[in-house]
């Protein structure tokens, strides 16, 4: 992630990227799920409350809120699918034109370290990183 760009996260739906689930094996079983589906939003910047500035990336839940993405990664998979894997363009499109202007981010305390497999060995992750390597917009 390069710094130079980077600035504040936004809760605008030209600052985020849609990533497709699609190689995710448990993919089919999101209902309902478009061609290129399941979903989810992600964002590279700043938390704006964060006054060490630190880079960072960031996954936008069904609640509208925000998560660093290191954080969403140390939850179970359950967990993961429930708040932040949206099946359609048209769920995503609907919840963030809903989204208030300023930005909610959640701050999980120092979590333990978690029980949840390493994103190198979980499918979810593994999809997640083939779904970042596509080019936006390429389809699925």
């Amino acid at each position: 992630m390069s710094n130079i760009y980077l600035r504040n996260i936004t809760n605008h739906f030209q600052d985020v990227r849609l990533i497709s689930l699609a190689s995710w094996p448990a993919a089919r079983e999101i209902s309902p799920r478009d061609r290129g589906g399941p979903y989810m939003v992600t964002q590279e910047g700043y938390d704006p409350a964060d006054l060490k500035v630190v880079a960072d990336e960031f996954v936008l839940g069904r609640s509208g809120k925000w998560l660093s993405l290191r954080h969403f990664f140390q939850m179970s998979t359950p967990e993961r699918r429930a708040e932040f894997v949206f099946g359609t363009v048209a769920e995503v499109m609907a919840m963030m034109r809903d989204l208030p202007t300023k930005v909610e981010i959640i701050r999980p305390g120092a979590a333990p370290e978690s029980s949840a497999p390493a994103p190198e060995q979980d499918e979810m992750a593994a999809a997640f990183q083939a779904g970042k390597a596509q080019p936006p917009g390429a389809a699925s």
